[in-house]
């Protein structure tokens, strides 16, 4: 029996070899089932993650009936991302399926949700989190210290771990790798990253105009639309110094944490490898400093999250027997080189990140002569409230990390 709206595929035959393989009982029987929805309009863009909770026996004669609560992602039923997730649904599958038993190998440390058994390689089939008292934090509110310290802990486990799994395995970790986002041979995710671009910076450029301590910047937002693309195809090929797996797109809502008896963040998971790239690890830290950090940790604390990183990742290189180090100037100095990425999500994360955010990217796939409805959509999330209590305090920490200094040095007006 089913509750809700799922896809066509899931039926009790499709359950049902879900959970012979998980409780290894070949005689399992679904006695019903009901789905709902996992996560909030706007959490989810590249794929249709639901919870589907199932009521089972042990075999044919069993009195009891047992449950169990599954998270199943699947492909978006339709649309431009649609086409968009349907170039690199198999890595996520990879990842779990193979990747995350050769980490397991190495580490005690659990990353992520355990991955169970899926009859179909396109569908990836998860423990459902919530029923082990994780949860997702308020994206809109951003991410205190503890919350950032436990993540970057948790990423320089994950870079580390792949970083020694690359050694025995490079082709393996290098292909599930492959750029998902910014590459020109991805028309599809091309022209939704363009647009963005192109009406983000546009707005932001805009409102900066009209903040008298900043709008110096504001021209040189302007000038560094056109070429903020070219930049982010070439800062996140693989370097020639240091590159590790990555999540690819690190947010409040591609993870999960559980709090203490007295509400204390203590534990955490990361979700959605779809994005997973091979290429610099501090490509992940950028991703998540601007899009999921307070203020207050990106204006008085990212060198300390730095230092955890450095020790973190380096202890773990010594615990899997690795001989490289990373330094904190090494962090540092990709910091600036990847300057393009955190100008880049914080002109264009406002409609994803804020309450009552967008649940839907197809007006962000259209030509540049076509834009009203993006640009309404921007100016919507780049409102009064925003441009006073929020982007000042965006800009001041974009000038401090030495972003617009990056960009002034580019010289875009003589490009």
């Amino acid at each position: 029996m089913e509750v809700g709206s799922a896809p066509s595929f899931l039926t009790c035959e499709f359950l049902t070899e879900c959970l012979r393989n998980e409780k290894g009982n070949q005689d399992i029987i679904i006695d019903n089932y009901k789905t709902s929805p996992a996560v909030p309009p706007g959490e989810n863009f590249n794929s249709s993650p639901f919870r589907v909770e199932v009521y089972f026996k042990n075999h044919a004669e069993d009195i009891d009936v047992h449950f169990i609560s599954i998270i199943i992602k699947s492909e978006l039923p339709e649309g431009h991302m649609k086409d968009v997730s349907n170039t690199f649904i198999a890595s996520e599958t990879l990842f779990y399926t193979k990747f995350i038993p050769e980490a397991n190998k190495l580490t005690n440390t659990q990353l992520t949700p355990k991955s169970l058994f899926s009859p179909n390689s396109a569908i990836v089939v998860l423990e459902d989190l919530k029923g082990k008292g994780f949860k997702m934090a308020n994206k809109s509110k951003m991410l205190d210290f503890d919350h950032c310290r436990l993540y970057f802990t948790t990423a320089a486990t994950l870079h580390a771990v792949s970083f020694a799994v690359h050694k025995s395995n490079p082709s393996f970790i290098e292909s599930i790798g492959n750029e998902k986002v910014f590459s020109n041979d991805l028309a599809s995710v091309s022209l939704l990253v363009h647009n963005l671009i192109r009406n983000g910076f546009n707005i932001l450029s805009e409102c900066t105009d009209k903040i008298n301590d900043f709008k110096m910047y504001s021209k040189l937002i302007k000038d560094a639309s056109p070429h903020i693309w070219d930049l982010l195809v070439e800062i996140h090929k693989p370097n020639p110094v240091l590159n590790t797996l990555t999540q690819g797109d690190p947010w409040p809502c591609n993870m999960m944490f559980k709090y203490d008896r007295v509400g204390k963040v203590c534990d955490i998971r990361l979700l959605d490898f779809q994005l997973v790239r091979y290429s610099s690890p501090v490509n992940d830290l950028i991703w998540f400093i601007w899009t999921s950090a307070t203020h207050q940790v990106r204006r008085h604390r990212l060198n300390e999250l730095y230092h955890v990183y450095v020790e973190t990742f380096n202890n773990k290189l010594k615990e899997l027997n690795c001989n490289e180090r990373l330094t904190y100037e090494y962090v540092k100095s990709e910091e600036r080189r990847l300057s393009p990425l955190a100008m880049y999500l914080m002109a264009i994360f406002p409609p994803l990140n804020s309450e009552n955010s967008i649940s839907n990217l197809e007006p962000f796939f259209t030509k540049e002569n076509e834009d009203e409805e993006a640009q309404n959509i921007y100016k919507k999330y780049y409102d009064k409230y925003f441009c006073i209590h929020h982007l000042p305090k965006y800009l001041e920490q974009l000038e401090i990390v030495g972003v617009f200094d990056y960009l002034q040095q580019c010289n875009f007006s003589c490009k």
